[in-house]
């Protein structure tokens, strides 16, 4: 699968998360800032490591 093609997969199911939480009024939570903080924190780590092994790869 491209990376293309999981990103219009991982969109609405994004946005499906975003609709939730507010619907419960989570975002008023620190824990739940705090949880997304930490979740996005971790995912672009793990992409920069990804990109570099591509990087060393190809270059």
């Amino acid at each position: 699968m491209s990376p293309r093609t999981k990103l219009l997969l991982a969109l609405p199911i994004v946005a499906a998360f975003v609709l939730v939480l507010v619907y419960f009024q989570l975002f008023t939570s620190p824990v739940a800032i705090a949880v997304i903080f930490v979740l996005y924190v971790a995912v672009s780590l793990w992409n920069r490591r990804r990109f570099r092994k591509q990087q060393k790869v190809s270059g």
